[in-house]
C-alpha cells in the first residue's frame, strides 16, 4: 500500500472514530465501528467496480454480435 492510500485510510478511520466518540462511545468501540464502516465501503466499491466491468464486457459482446449480424 502506498503512503498516500495509507494516510487517506487513517484519516478516514479517525474521522469515523471522532464521530462515534462524540456520540459517547469508548475509543475501542469507536475503533471497531470505524474499521467496520471502512470495510463496508471498500466492499461496496469493489462490487461497484465489478459490476461496471461486467456491464462493459456485456456491451462489447453485444456490439460484436450486432456487427456480425449486419
Amino acid at each position: 500500500m502506498n503512503q498516500f492510500l495509507h494516510d487517506a485510510l487513517l484519516n478516514l478511520l479517525f474521522e469515523h472514530m471522532a464521530e462515534h466518540i462524540m456520540r459517547g462511545l469508548s475509543y475501542e468501540e469507536a475503533l471497531i465501528l470505524g474499521v467496520d464502516e471502512i470495510r463496508r465501503q471498500i466492499r461496496g466499491t469493489r462490487l461497484d467496480m465489478e459490476a461496471t466491468m461486467i456491464n462493459d464486457a456485456v456491451r462489447e459482446v453485444r456490439a460484436l454480435h450486432e456487427d456480425k449480424l449486419h
